[in-house]
C-alpha cells in the first residue's frame, strides 16, 4: 500500500544525503543512477504535468466543503452571511499559494517541499473525510431539502482518493526521480563552475 509514495520519499531522502559532496564524479554517478529510475527520456513525467495534476486534484478536493464550512463558521461567530464569499475567496487564495509553493519546491527536488506537499494533501483529505461523514450523518439524522453537501462531500472524497492513487503511480514516481536528477545536475554544474573559478585563481 502506498508503495510508490514511500519509494518517492525514500529516494528523495537518499539523494539529499548523497548530494552532500563537491566531487563531480560522485554527482555524475548519482545523476546516472537517477536516469535509470525514470527510464526512457520521453513521457508525461518529463513535462511536470504529474505534479500539476496532483495540485489541481488537491485544490478541487479542498474546494468542495468550503461553502458549507464557511457558512457554519459564520453562523457560529454570528457574522453576516453575505460576507461568506469574502472568507471563501481569502481561504482559497491562501490554500492555492501554499499548495503551489509546495509543488514548486517539489519540482526543484526538495525533500522538505515534497513532505510539505504530502502534508497539505493529507490535511485536505482529513477535511474531506470529516465533511463526508458530517454531510451523510445529517442526511440520516433528519429531513434534508438540499442535497448539495452530500454531493460535494462525495466529490471531495473522490478527488482526494484520485490524488492518492495518482501520487502512488509509477508515472508520478518517475517524475520525482526526474526532479531529483535535475537538482543533482544543477549542483554538478555549480560545483564544476566553482572548480573552474578556483583553478583560474
Amino acid at each position: 500500500m502506498l508503495k510508490y509514495i514511500k519509494k518517492s520519499l525514500a529516494l528523495s531522502a537518499v539523494v539529499k544525503t548523497k548530494m552532500a559532496t563537491d566531487e563531480t564524479q560522485r554527482l555524475e554517478w548519482l545523476k546516472e543512477r537517477l536516469k535509470s529510475r525514470f527510464g526512457a527520456p520521453f513521457g508525461v513525467y518529463m513535462t511536470g504535468i504529474p505534479l500539476a495534476i496532483s495540485t489541481i486534484l488537491s485544490i478541487f478536493s479542498y474546494a468542495m466543503p468550503q461553502a458549507s464550512v464557511w457558512m457554519l463558521l459564520f453562523r457560529w461567530l454570528e457574522l453576516p452571511e453575505y460576507k461568506v464569499l469574502m472568507g471563501l475567496f481569502l481561504a482559497a487564495v491562501v490554500y492555492c499559494v501554499v499548495i503551489i509553493s509546495t509543488m514548486l519546491l517539489t519540482a526543484r527536488g526538495s525533500l522538505v517541499g515534497f513532505k510539505l506537499h504530502l502534508a497539505v494533501i493529507t490535511l485536505t483529505g482529513i477535511i474531506a473525510i470529516f465533511y463526508f461523514i458530517s454531510a451523510w450523518f445529517s442526511l440520516l439524522s433528519g429531513s434534508v431539502n438540499n442535497y448539495t453537501p452530500q454531493i460535494t462531500s462525495v466529490l471531495g472524497l473522490v478527488f482526494f482518493i484520485l490524488n492518492i492513487m495518482w501520487m502512488n503511480s509509477p508515472v508520478f514516481f518517475r517524475s520525482i526521480a526526474l526532479t531529483l536528477h535535475n537538482r543533482v545536475w544543477r549542483k554538478q554544474l555549480k560545483t564544476e563552475a566553482q572548480h573552474i573559478i578556483g583553478g583560474k585563481g
